[in-house]
């Protein structure tokens, strides 16, 4: 049923891919039961983790429904078009890019002042653990490598989410995140980026732990649209090169 993945695009996004467009293309249509992870990682060659994460971004989608006990299914219907628009090899294009960014600006934005205003202790001392903890690493060792920052930014950002106590929300920027992952690995390998949105977060985690909701609104924002402005200034010559 699927074939090996290859390409440049991460192995997740490149089954999300596959996947998408055999619904669109009708090989696979509603109701359909999808094989066991385990087939299907033997089939894509890739482990059954990256089946994993593939199948949850696409039953976030609402491509697929997975039903614990009885199977995976396919849903199709509007999942599929937005699957689409998020997963052709265009994450890296820099409208979508844009559009992805327009709406984490406005949620993540918001997400900081709520979690300036309702952070507990814990979650703000928790906050300034993962800041300091990187900023740490940089200072001593002078680079880290690209995955090392990915996900420390990733435990960053979750980490703000959770403070804000807004569960829908948090589901909503999981999402979107997800969508901008390789946007995101991309950015930090841009020079001198890492050190800018350490020090970036270090401002954000200082107004939540002040409980400063306007600073920490402002900082999220002022973050958001420094690496958004990076990513796209690198995105565009390469391009033109290509």
């Amino acid at each position: 049923m699927f074939e090996p993945v290859t390409g440049s695009m991460s192995l997740r996004d490149r089954v999300v891919q596959d996947i998408l467009r055999k619904i669109e293309s009708g090989e696979l249509i509603a109701g359909n039961r999808l094989p066991p992870e385990r087939d299907m990682a033997a089939q894509f060659n890739v482990s059954r983790a990256t089946i994993r994460d593939a199948l949850r971004t696409l039953a976030a989608l609402g491509a697929l429904s997975i039903e614990h006990g009885r199977g995976i299914f396919v849903r199709a219907g509007e999942g599929v078009a937005l699957g689409e628009a998020l997963w052709r090899p265009m994450v890296m294009e820099p409208q979508t890019v844009s559009h992805l960014f327009e709406v984490r600006r406005s949620l993540e934005t918001a997400a900081a002042g709520w979690a300036a205003r309702r952070a507990t202790e814990q979650q703000r001392q928790h906050l300034m653990r993962i800041v300091l903890g990187v900023k740490q690493q940089m200072e001593e060792a002078g680079a880290v490598p690209p995955e090392v920052l990915a996900v420390a930014d990733q435990e960053f950002h979750g980490a703000i989410l959770d403070a804000g106590h807004n569960p829908v929300a948090g589901r909503i920027m999981l999402n979107l995140l997800d969508a901008l992952e390789d946007a995101r690995r991309h950015s930090l390998s841009i020079a001198g980026r890492a050190w800018k949105s350490v020090l970036e977060h270090e401002a954000i985690a200082e107004a939540v732990v002040r409980g400063d909701a306007l600073a920490a609104e402002e900082a999220m924002q002022r973050h958001l649209t420094g690496v958004e402005s990076e990513i796209l200034a690198h995105l565009s010559p390469r391009r033109a090169v290509l």
